[in-house]
């Protein structure tokens, strides 16, 4: 199953990718357009053409990830069922290594780089990316699912973001286990210009800024906000006694802010050997940080007034191998 939208410039390298799979499995690839406007639609159309295994389900609206994740979800009757991003291109033994990892598992991902929320980073200055897993074990970006586990748990339409973590989530409430396929990496290719990835970090924070409520956990974003606004307050109450002049208050947030920046690009990218690239990366995560921080914190009254309501099962929903 692969989900697109406005994918024209990575997606036939992810469909045939897919359809190059070492593997004696019969496979279909669904493509499930969620109303691009770029040339997606006629790139796969291409490919169905050529091969008989790729057939294409068309939203006539964009619905966003989580509808068009459920959508592929009940177009397929298939054991196993997989979704790999337009922008990502996996190895040849892809499948067959999920397939060996999946028992006792519900579902099992490998380990994409660079990871998403740093692809344009590594894209503009190239440091040296670090591997490093998915917080949560899988990532919808390249995922396999047992079908029943799928169907227990399902993708909810309405998670236009972070369906992925929400999704693991549940599918732990229901007791399915998830994991890492060891070793298995997946390249991420995705083609977002600097501006609209800051645009995109701005969103995911706010949606981000409701999955503690939702969740009931604290996740390592969470803290990371949690700190930075914690400072910000501080600083606040301390000017508004006198014991700090009110520009101390931007001089804090931007230090708060480079200091996230910097732990974030550590955690993405090695310092060596191409320090100044990574030193580059830093300068560049500053902005991409303050949208995400900023969108936390926009979002965080929202969120604190809705309450926790725990993530369980989404609906039920039917489930040859298909990714």
């Amino acid at each position: 199953m692969v989900i697109a939208y406005n994918e024209a410039s990575t997606i036939t390298g992810c469909v045939r990718a897919l359809l190059s799979q070492r593997t004696t499995r019969s496979i279909e690839v669904v493509v499930v357009d969620d109303a691009s406007t770029d040339r997606t639609r006629e790139l796969v159309a291409e490919l169905a053409a050529q091969d008989p295994r790729v057939r294409m389900v068309a939203h006539r609206r964009n619905l966003g990830r989580g509808a068009a994740r459920r959508t592929g979800q009940e177009t397929v009757d298939a054991p196993l069922v997989g979704y790999v991003d337009a922008d990502v291109v996996v190895p040849p033994d892809w499948l067959e290594r999920c397939v060996s990892a999946l028992e006792p598992n519900g579902a099992v991902s490998g380990i994409a780089t660079p990871d998403g929320d740093c692809v344009v980073l590594a894209r503009l200055v190239h440091p040296t990316t670090r591997v490093r897993a998915h917080t949560l074990a899988i990532s919808g970006g390249n995922v396999l699912f047992d079908a029943a586990a799928l169907r227990d748990v399902g993708f909810e339409p309405s998670e236009r973001l972070g369906e992925d973590v929400r999704l693991a989530h549940r599918m732990g409430v229901r007791g399915h286990s998830i994991a890492v396929v060891p070793g298995l990496v997946v390249q991420h290719r995705e083609a977002k210009s600097y501006g609209a990835t800051v645009r995109w970090m701005w969103l995911n924070g706010l949606d981000a800024a409701r999955l503690p409520f939702e969740l009931g956990v604290l996740r390592v974003p969470d803290a990371a906000w949690l700190g930075w606004i914690v400072v910000l307050v501080v600083l606040v109450v301390l000017a508004a006694v006198g014991a700090v002049p009110w520009v101390a208050i931007v001089g804090g947030a931007v230090l708060c802010t480079v200091a996230v920046a910097v732990a974030h690009t550590a955690s993405r990218f090695r310092l060596h050997p191409r320090t100044l690239r990574w030193l580059a990366a830093a300068v560049l995560d500053v902005p991409l940080m303050s949208a995400y921080l900023a969108g936390r914190t926009a979002g965080f009254p929202a969120a604190l007034a809705s309450g926790r309501t725990p993530a369980t099962a989404g609906p039920p929903g039917p489930g040859r191998t298909a990714a």
